[in-house]
Formats: C-alpha cells, structure tokens, sequence
C-alpha cells in the first residue's frame, strides 16, 4: 500500500490535502482508464494529449490522488489529494531513481530484439533464491518501469528490468534512472528497422545500456550474434559471454533437443561444469535465452546447476510461445503476441522439429519493417514451406508470404490467404484433427489472438 506523504517524498513534490483525509493509496498509474477507487493518478505529457486533461475522468473513476504540475487548476471534479511537480515525467523518473536506492536493489537491465520478456522472466527465476522482483508482462517503457518500481515493497535485493526502444536514446534514458548494475544484450534484428534504418542502427540504440554499466558490474553479451560483438566495446563494465556456437562463449546451451511433441531439452555449461536443463516449451532461441539467465546467475554467485534446475520451472507468457488444447484434440502454439523475422524463423523452427505429422502454421504481417517488408514475408514463406505442412497467410503481405512458400516448394492446395484474423479462423477450423500442431504468429497490430481464442478447446 502505497502513502500519499510518501510517495510525494519520493516524487520531490508538494502533498496538498484536506484536514484527516486517507493518506493511503492502493495503486499507482498514468492512464486514467486504469485508475480503480483509491489509486493515484500521474498526469504525463503524451503526444497528442497531456494528462491533465484526463485529471477529472480518474476522479470520476474514484482516484484517491493526482500527480499534477505546479501550474494544474483542478476544476470542480478532483481528487482529494494533489501531488505538485514541477514536471511530472522528470518526477517519475526521479522517483524510479529513488525507490531503487531505498530498496538497495541491484539492478539487472535486459535488451534486445527478440526475447526479451522471455529472458527476464528466466533471469529472475535464475535469482529466486534472494528476494527478487522483476518488471511484470511486458511493461518495459519510461512510463511503466517507474509505477512498477513505485509499487514494489521491501524485501527486493534483485530487480530484473526489462527495456524496450523504438528510438535511439530511450534505452540511456531508462538506464539513467534504473542503473543497471548488469546488462543483457540478447540479440540484434530487424524490429523497428522502419524506424532506425539499420540493423547497425538497432545495435548503436540497444547498446546504450551497455554504456550505461558501472565498472564493477557486467555486460552479459550473446556471443553468436555479430551485431552484439560490434557493439561489446561501448561496455566499461567486463563482458560475460554467452552462446551456443560461438568459441568465445563461457557459459553455453549443448545437445539441444526436441523433449516431446512442443518441448524442450539441452545441457547448460558454464566455468563450474554441465547441467541438464528441460523446458515446457519449443525452441533454441527459449534455451539461449537460458543460457543468457545463467550467466547473469553466476554474477550473483549461482551455480550452472542451481540455475538450470530453477530456470527449468519457466513457463511461457500470455500469448508468446503458450502451449495450449486446441479444438478436436489439437495443440496450439499461441505466440500472437508480436514477430518479427528472427522470432518467426525460430517459432517455425519449433514447429518443425515438434513431430506432428500435421502441422498448421497461421502467419500474420510483421510490421514496423520498412523497406526490409517485402524481402522479410518472402524470407517467412520459404521458412515455412520448410516447416509446415499447410499455411495460412494474414493481412496485407498474405499473397507474398503464400507465393514464396509455393516457390519453394510447398503444395498449392496446402497454402490459403486471409485477409483478418476472423477469415483465418475460419479457414483454420476445418484442418484441426487429433495430434495437429498449429503455429500462430504475427505482429500484435494484426490481433491473431483472435484466432487463439476460435481455435481453443
């Protein structure tokens, strides 16, 4: 439970409140479509709309607080309690800033293009054995990395952060009041290449939370990935590598291997020896990740097998990569969260080496691709001519993705276009029999969860 005296403490700000009111406050957010009866509201400046205008719909909505600017009149709907700043978005990062150093946590900042949720979920897992708390889902902005941080009780000695860009500068900035002791650079590929224009762009943005490491920390580095090698130098602090075909990587993933129908199993090493490690789930890509987790373990002193028996209790998230009973005794594979090229490449790769004899690959629109768009779709038919036994093909790039999956190879009769996710599931719903394993995955402005939720038992 969050206090209002507290919190304005924390904020460098100024409580305005009447005479025995509640100082408590049972949440903290900055969209007021969120605020629940007693929650405290922060007015941020948005692009199109500033939060102060949305200052009497949360009090409608039963705010108990709000974050405001010093200049702010409240008209005649408001909350009881006001929190003045002299600008809030510089108040919430202070704040953020502050409660890390009350906690006395040490924090770990994950980046990268793929995977980053995934491996924050194992970080923390690798860590569990010290109170540990880490950013939940996939709230990994300037504006939902501090109201986590705010909400966080004592005790917290571990705190895993994840760290998302679409635009240079934005990884320093979310370093600048996090301070991350340890990063990990999981990949570098082509999400939000329409934004940044490069590849090369990518990796100088992802690698400012390298530069934003303290000498006696680390940067945890995947060694396989020479966009991440590029970039290794602008870390002060010393690099731990990871990897699986790299030379170069101390702690590694070995003898990977299906585990069942959609899991899987492979053997961690590191400087103190082997350990088995199996995952509820498909994919190499999931393992390297385990691979990144346990090596930042080992900064806190964790043994590779303590770390593979505790990352071995990971379970996919909400919509990437959940294994799931499907209609008429099939399994779905709900990855509909997001793709981009390197994702798909490996969502299709577990589709592959799952052993169905039948399976369904549903492919939506990666977005955000730019020039990249055409040349990425067709990659992703070729990819899954070779991994599918029919697809069906999403959104505005479905004729490009089902014509390079024909050209390499796949039947015609198994390859079908959608124009929406509603026409996918349609065409989905006849191909599901006992032991069909389908695949569904495209960017989250396409809504393939829809097809999810048709397509489940």
């Amino acid at each position: 439970m969050l206090r209002a005296d507290s919190l304005a403490d924390l904020l460098g700000g100024r409580l305005e409140a009447p005479p025995g009111a509640s100082l408590e406050i049972s949440d903290l957010v900055s969209d007021s479509r969120k605020v629940t009866p007693g929650a405290g509201f922060v007015a941020l400046p948005g692009e199109a709309m500033d939060g102060h205008a949305f200052v009497a719909d949360a009090a409608r909505r039963g705010a108990a607080l709000a974050v405001v600017g010093q200049t702010f009149r409240p008209g005649p709907e408001a909350p009881p309690l006001l929190i003045r700043v002299a600008d809030t978005a510089a108040a919430l990062r202070a704040a953020c800033s502050r409660r890390i150093s009350q906690l006395g946590a040490t924090v770990v900042g994950v980046t990268g293009s793929v995977g980053k949720t995934t491996a924050k979920e194992m970080c923390a897992l690798a860590l569990s054995g010290r109170p540990t708390a880490r950013t939940p889902g996939n709230l990994n902005t300037w504006t939902q990395i501090p109201l986590h941080v705010l909400r966080l009780e004592p005790p917290v000695e571990r705190l895993v952060v994840e760290m998302a860009m679409t635009a240079p500068g934005e990884i320093a900035d979310l370093a600048g009041f996090t301070h991350p002791t340890y990063g990990v650079l999981l990949n570098v590929g082509q999400a939000h290449i329409g934004r940044l224009g490069s590849e090369e762009a990518i990796a100088q943005a992802k690698a400012e939370l390298l530069a934003a490491l303290p000498l006696q920390g680390a940067a945890i580095l995947n060694a396989d990935d020479p966009r991440v090698v590029g970039v290794a130098a602008q870390s002060p602090a010393p690099i731990r590598w990871f990897g699986e075909e790299s030379s170069e990587a101390t702690w590694r993933v070995e003898d990977i291997a299906p585990d069942g129908a959609l899991g899987s199993r492979a053997v961690l090493v590191g400087p103190d020896g082997r350990a088995p490690i199996r995952l509820r789930a498909p994919g190499r890509h999931l393992l390297l990740d385990a691979a990144a987790a346990a090596t930042v373990a080992s900064c806190f002193g964790v043994g590779i097998a303590e770390a593979a028996r505790r990352i071995g209790e990971f379970a996919p998230a909400e919509h990437r990569g959940e294994v799931m009973a499907g209609l008429r005794g099939s399994t779905l594979v709900d990855d509909s969260y997001n793709s981009s090229p390197t994702s798909l490449a490996a969502a299709l790769e577990g589709l592959r080496v799952s052993g169905a004899p039948e399976r369904l690959a549903i492919i939506g629109d990666m977005l955000e691709l730019g020039d990249r768009t055409l040349s990425a779709h067709r990659e992703a038919g070729r990819h899954a001519a070779g991994a599918a036994t029919r697809l069906i093909a999403v959104g505005e790039q479905a004729e490009v993705v089902a014509a390079a999956a024909v050209a390499a190879g796949m039947p015609a009769a198994a390859v079908a276009q959608a124009a929406d996710a509603d026409g996918a599931a349609e065409l989905a719903l006849p191909l599901l029999r006992p032991g069909s394993v389908v695949l569904v995955k495209g960017s989250r402005g396409i809504g393939l969860e829809r097809v999810v939720k048709r397509l489940l038992a």
